[in-house]
């Protein structure tokens, strides 16, 4: 429920017509622009990077790009993991097609070198003359969607939305396991997001995931329930894959015996010197 809310929220903060996150910079910066997806949209300031635009002058995107970067690296992917509703979206709704007509990707594939690879030729599309930004955009085809339902709007379907559409929702949605195909493949918001935590994860006071591996009973709860794949059990060990893990904490609250906590690697290895000396 605490998931659910959150992408109501990221809903209402991010999408035109509410758009109240831009709405907000837009005040603070003296603006009257109007506010839709396109000046909150991640994957434009992540072109602008390598051209310099994005450090040109105090906008949306700068902010942005600051607080993303930041939050991706304390807290891992939280924007995909709590508040992107593009994601979320094939997640709940994968969940009312049975799991036996469900392609289990990362049963198969490894996301992690497909997804980096997608990431690496974003970035350098500029560099080439290319602009991919706009490619294959779920967070434009969901305002569209909302403008539709709430204003009766009607938008141009052209080839590409209908792709996006049936990628995202169809063949990446509804008929995988977890509804986070798109998210895992293709995504390069998500990529980037996933790159800077793992760097992050490097430090100890950094948040991250943690296993405790002596407490693990190895049931696969954790792993049924992970939208991403990102738990797998092998050689009967659980691994966390950090390269696709958006910490969205299904994993903890499914975990009968709390072998799976959320925390900093100094809490970490305090709270098993604690436990160590509670044995003895």
């Amino acid at each position: 429920m605490k998931r659910f809310i959150g992408y109501l929220i990221g809903l209402v903060l991010f999408y035109a017509p509410f758009a109240l996150y831009q709405k907000f910079l837009f005040y603070l910066l003296g603006k009257t622009n109007y506010a839709d997806i396109h000046d909150f949209c991640l994957r434009i300031p992540l072109e602008h990077i390598w051209r310099g635009r994005i450090f040109e002058q105090f906008t949306i995107e700068t902010i942005t790009m600051f607080l993303f970067i930041s939050s991706a690296f304390f807290l891992g992917p939280f924007f995909c993991g709590r508040l992107c509703i593009a994601g979320a979206l094939g997640e709940y709704l994968s969940q009312l097609i049975p799991h036996k007509i469900q392609i289990n990707w990362t049963r198969y594939i490894d996301p992690a070198p497909v997804r980096y690879g997608i990431l690496i030729g974003f970035l350098l599309s500029p560099l080439i003359g290319g602009y991919l930004a706009c490619a294959f955009c779920n967070y434009r085809l969901i305002e569209a969607g909302i403008f539709y339902i709430f204003m009766g709007e009607r938008t141009v379907l052209s080839s590409s939305v209908l792709f996006t559409a049936i990628l995202w929702l169809g063949l990446f949605g509804l008929f995988t396991r977890g509804g986070r195909g798109f998210c895992n493949f293709i995504c390069p918001v998500g990529a980037a997001q996933n790159l800077i935590h793992w760097l992050g994860s490097k430090f100890s006071f950094v948040l991250r995931l943690k296993i405790n591996h002596s407490h693990c009973i190895q049931c696969g709860k954790c792993v049924d329930r992970c939208p991403m794949g990102a738990l797998q059990i092998q050689k009967n060990m659980l691994h966390h894959h950090a390269h696709h893990c958006i910490t969205c904490k299904q994993c903890i609250e499914s975990c009968p015996v709390k072998a799976i906590s959320y925390t900093t690697e100094k809490k970490s290895l305090k709270h098993q010197e604690v436990n160590l000396c509670n044995k003895k």
